[in-house]
């Protein structure tokens, strides 16, 4: 079976919301609305590579499990979190080398696990598509290792597994999907739904767990950018300089530009500049005018300002807000 890489996601594109049989799909070209369209993610996307935004989104909803697809055609910085209790887990279907999560390298043939106490973070390549799980509680007590309550006690991160059990779930997902799309009547069916849970968690429990996250050692630079993230994310109005970051952290420029090139494969001085335009392209979407959102967000040279925008979401602050302004009454 092929796989599904974004085009293919984007060309089956159809409203997300209230899709009969369980079945949802579209395409985004907001990097906040893909993030808020896995409900119950709790997530904030942050767009780190220029041009536009790119994403592509597909669910299938079982009842007590659900599936989703999801393609991104720009580099994207992921936090989220999950409620206790629920297990979600990740099966790559394409991952371009350079996708760190949880301050690990990511790569095709590892299991993703992105619930944990502390949530997860997530730097994605330009060429990602990413399948996942949700199961709800009820499910996921049944599961070893994550059983018996213990899935309230780990942390996300990245798992090695027996690459034909991977495999093999990675086959059942894509043809529910392939049915999703060919067959959606099929899904309205309670006893063929049952039987489809089944067959996933029968996959899931397949999967030969050699490591757990909460085991891996604990990374120093992963670390850096959590603080750093911490820190502007509470005075966006007025975020720290780099050098303010350094001092305040302890650790020196080079250190903490090692550790942000690694992580998420840019400076502290690109994500900064990165953070602050996410936050004024949401301030545009509520703001009076461009003026306000713009000056609110501390920019005030308004010709370098636009210039850097539009380089990063390929439209002028001025698009952004007539999109999203209500109309004159």
């Amino acid at each position: 079976m092929s796989q599904h890489p974004i085009s293919a996601i984007a060309a089956l594109a159809s409203p997300l919301a209230a899709v009969p049989h369980g079945f949802a799909n579209a395409v985004f070209s907001d990097v906040d609305e893909q993030a808020a369209a896995l409900t119950g993610w709790n997530q904030s996307y942050l767009q780190l590579s220029g041009g536009g935004f790119h994403g592509a989104i597909q669910r299938v909803d079982l009842g007590s499990a659900r599936l989703f697809m999801e393609g991104l055609g720009s580099t994207v910085y992921q936090t989220g979190y999950l409620q206790p209790g629920v297990l979600a887990l990740g099966v790559p279907l394409r991952c371009d080398g350079s996708s760190v999560f949880c301050g690990t390298a990511s790569h095709r043939d590892a299991l993703h696990v992105f619930s944990g106490r502390s949530g997860f973070e997530f730097r994605t390549g330009s060429d990602h598509v990413m399948m996942g799980i949700e199961l709800e509680p009820e499910l996921a007590n049944t599961l070893y290792p994550w059983g018996n309550g213990a899935l309230r006690g780990q942390e996300s991160g990245l798992l090695s597994t027996d690459q034909l059990a991977l495999d093999s779930l990675r086959q059942v997902m894509l043809m529910l999907f392939e049915t999703a799309h060919t067959t959606p009547a099929l899904f309205e069916l309670p006893a063929l739904r049952a039987g489809m849970v089944d067959t996933l968690v029968e996959k899931v429990t397949a999967l030969n767990i050699a490591a757990s996250p909460s085991e891996a050692p604990h990374d120093v630079h992963w670390h850096l950018v959590q603080q750093t993230r911490g820190l502007v994310q509470s005075q966006l109005q007025q975020p720290p300089t780099v050098g303010e970051l350094c001092t305040h952290l302890g650790v020196s420029r080079r250190t903490l530009q090692n550790a942000f090139q690694r992580i998420l494969g840019i400076s502290p001085l690109a994500y900064l500049r990165a953070i602050r335009l996410g936050a004024v392209r949401q301030a545009l979407k509520t703001a009076p005018s461009v003026t306000d959102a713009a000056t609110d967000l501390g920019f005030w040279h308004f010709g370098h300002f636009a210039k850097d925008y539009q380089a990063m979401f390929g439209e002028l602050p001025s698009q952004t807000h007539k999109r999203y302004a209500p109309p004159l009454q």
